[in-house]
């Protein structure tokens, strides 16, 4: 609980620090006025974003919290996924490449997994060099469907690792915030891999890149719990 108010706090107390300082100031000029309104509104825009990951992860976390499992077409899923993200991997010049081994169709909860990819493509792109890549690939089986996101981004420190499906763990504080992360997306994907029965696996060296490989069962079999949650 102390982790989830500081993390609402910090924004806030930048944005009255940032908003106290221009009404002590008398003539501010007008570029000095834009700045600070540009760090304003960038803060909004923060706390907004931790305020949805926490929505997320509550509803997540509910003992009567369902998935909408539906037959997907997963190429078009990730075809998907790759599109909206174009435009912020355009700004570092980044490549990015989605590589498909077969036809795939799941049964999953389409908005969740669409949620979760996005996150792990997100993240490879904010902490990735410019002029990087970041290559996706799909695959199945006669059981399950794996989806691999790699990345030649910064990587992660080896005592990092274990740590990073952790609620609000950043590895890097001051870059995490420059791009607007919240130390939640992780943890957040874990726990919809986790909740469609799945597995998650990070590779990472420092300085080579990181590699997140989640496998999920094609077919949805609901467990005990989820029928007596029902019932």
């Amino acid at each position: 609980m102390s982790n989830v108010s500081h993390e609402l706090k910090t924004p806030i107390t930048s944005i009255k620090v940032l908003a106290d300082s221009l009404n002590t100031q008398e003539d501010v000029p007008v570029e000095v006025y834009k700045e600070f309104m540009v760090d304003i509104v960038s803060e909004i825009d923060r706390e907004n974003k931790i305020i949805e990951d926490l929505l997320c992860m509550v509803r997540l976390d509910r003992a009567s919290a369902t998935l909408n499992i539906s037959s997907v077409n997963l190429n078009e899923l990730l075809e998907l996924v790759l599109k909206r993200l174009k435009p912020l991997a355009q700004k570092k010049n980044i490549e990015l490449l989605f590589e498909s081994f077969r036809p795939v169709v799941a049964q999953i909860d389409e908005v969740k997994i669409t949620q979760g990819i996005s996150y792990l493509v997100e993240n490879a792109i904010k902490y990735n060099d410019m002029d990087g890549w970041v290559h996706v690939s799909l695959n199945a089986d006669h059981q399950f469907f794996f989806v691999r996101v790699e990345d030649s981004g910064i990587g992660i420190p080896k005592e990092s690792q274990s740590r990073v499906f952790e609620r609000f763990y950043r590895v890097d504080k001051a870059r995490s915030r420059q791009t607007g992360g919240t130390g939640l997306g992780l943890s957040i994907v874990k726990n919809i891999i986790l909740m469609h029965h799945g597995t998650i696996k990070l590779y990472s060296e420092e300085g080579m890149g990181t590699t997140f490989t989640f496998r999920i069962p094609l077919n949805y079999v609901e467990s005990d719990d989820e029928d007596k949650n029902e019932n």
